[in-house]
């Protein structure tokens, strides 16, 4: 079938018809490259990659992956790194198709510890697991974790990690601060239940509707009316008048900040009961709220292949018991540095 070539000849065919636009001899070429090797990297790679063909690996949400490719491009990343424990690629796809297509947060914490014994001093890893530690409420592991990110010999974490990094850091001090006020799904009479049966019937806020419609029609009014008692009459005024409405404007987003926080917040508990339910197998949340429009909507707004999942939970309908909580895997240590 192949002409006796190897699959690495049957390889470099097909990159020589993708560059000249061949997509038909490419797919062709790819799958003889396959067939003389299974586990060949760079082809099971290319079609990790097409799975993601209308969002790309970081694309818009929800994918429209179905729950089988999700799979499949999951066994594949997974023999990749069998096979190239070094290829970063595979560690990225399969760590965005545990979290975000599959809701896997369990499998995900040790996916990315596994990435550690490869890559120690590699700071992505332990940013993952922070973002998952602390959507699930483990807030002391989460901050050791963000030690050792800072710590000696690591590298330095990219822009887009460090926003995560303070956005989490935030969370986790807000949270500190409550001591109890953390949502905990597993318990039916917590009161996060109440705030969620309280705002099931609307969908979550944003920012960019507080602003638009509160704050910008306010800082109209108010440069109007500065123009009219303080006329432009030299720069010293002018200053002064932009001074003014910029105060106002940095003072309004800070309200609107905390004020959609407060009215989102039963949609973030509810985010986190469903994905409780996901990485459990199990289920929490009372009939009544899966009929409203809060919980259609953070479904709506989930990955395809997470959702099928997640309707085969319900179906099964076992219950999780008060007692739940993630199971944390037995952390990567490495030799030079003491984790718990």
């Amino acid at each position: 079938m192949s002409n006796g070539k190897s699959a690495d000849d049957l390889w470099l065919d097909a990159m020589e018809a993708r560059q000249t636009g061949d997509v038909m001899s490419f797919n062709l070429l790819r799958q003889k490259a396959l067939e003389e090797d299974p586990e060949f990297p760079d082809a099971l790679m290319s079609e990790v990659r097409e799975l993601f063909s209308e969002t790309g690996p970081r694309g818009d949400k929800p994918s429209k992956m179905s729950l089988k490719d999700a799979a499949i491009g999951l066994r594949k990343c997974r023999t990749v790194v069998e096979i190239e424990p070094e290829r970063d690629e595979a560690w990225a796809i399969g760590g965005r198709l545990l979290v975000d297509e599959l809701g896997m947060f369990e499998e995900a914490l040790i996916w990315w510890d596994q990435r550690r014994s490869v890559e120690p001093l590699e700071v992505i890893p332990l940013v993952e697991q922070v973002a998952i530690l602390t959507e699930f409420g483990e807030y002391a592991e989460a901050a050791n974790r963000i030690d050792q990110i800072f710590g000696e010999g690591m590298e330095s974490p990219d822009p887009r990690s460090m926003m995560r990094l303070r956005t989490l850091s935030e969370q986790i001090k807000r949270a500190a601060s409550k001591n109890d006020d953390f949502f905990r799904p597993q318990d039916p009479d917590n009161d996060g239940w109440i705030r969620i049966k309280a705002f099931s019937g609307r969908k979550p806020t944003t920012e960019t509707y507080w602003l638009f419609f509160f704050v910008m029609p306010l800082i109209w009014i108010e440069a109007i009316l500065i123009n009219r008692v303080i006329p432009p009459t030299g720069i010293s005024t002018m200053i002064l008048g932009f001074m003014i409405i910029f105060a106002s404007f940095m003072i309004g987003s800070r309200w609107v900040k905390t004020h959609v926080h407060r009215l989102n917040r039963p949609a973030h508990e509810l985010t986190r009961a469903i994905n409780s339910e996901l990485t459990s197998g199990l289920v929490c949340i009372p009939e009544n709220i899966r009929d409203s429009k809060l919980y259609s909507t953070l479904r709506d707004r989930r990955a395809i292949a997470a959702m099928s999942r997640h309707d085969k939970m319900v179906d099964n309908a076992e219950k999780m018991g008060r007692k739940w909580k993630i199971s944390l895997p037995e952390w990567f240590v490495d030799s030079g540095n003491e984790e718990e």
